[in-house]
């Protein structure tokens, strides 16, 4: 009898340590979608400073390497699976993939094409143009950032997860 509590007790004990609780598993499943996001946020902050930059020459090149950091990143989180059925992080990181693409395709290309334009053809009402551009980026991020947390909040509390 004793050796079958002797191997019931290992075993459980090899259970329990070889096993992560839901919760760190949430936590990881949560590292994995965010380093996506991280990755692209990487991408923007080289476009925005190539837009800053006197020298224009880069901006294009920033511009393909963010698209392309986005699709790369929609490829890995469509690739990836549920968390325990749940879908409803992972669609939400998808939709800021997604959003993010648009701000990059839309009011990003439309800014670009203002700000490689030579001096003598930047008038006054393109520079206006340029600033309204400029606010839809804004706003447009800000939304996004803000859907996704909310998101990012649900998925942490239904598994227990401490989000930075």
């Amino acid at each position: 009898m004793k050796k079958w509590s002797f191997l019931f007790y290992s075993a459980v004990i090899l259970l329990n340590v070889g096993c992560e609780s839901r919760s760190e598993q949430a936590a990881d499943y949560n590292d994995r979608l965010i380093e996506q996001q991280h990755y692209v946020l990487q991408g923007f902050n080289i476009l925005d400073s190539s837009l800053n930059d006197v020298d224009t020459t880069r901006i294009d090149e920033a511009y393909h390497i963010l698209r392309g950091r986005i699709k790369e990143s929609i490829r890995e989180v469509e690739a990836m699976e549920d968390f325990k059925g749940d879908d409803s992080f992972r669609k939400a990181t998808l939709d800021l993939m997604r959003g993010y693409d648009d701000l990059v395709a839309g009011p990003y290309n439309s800014l670009i094409t203002l700000i490689t334009l030579p001096d003598s053809a930047f008038k006054p009402s393109q520079q206006l143009q340029a600033f309204e551009l400029e606010d839809e980026i804004i706003d447009g991020s800000k939304s996004l950032h803000q859907s996704y947390a909310k998101h990012q909040e649900a998925f942490a509390e239904r598994y227990n997860v401490v989000v930075e």
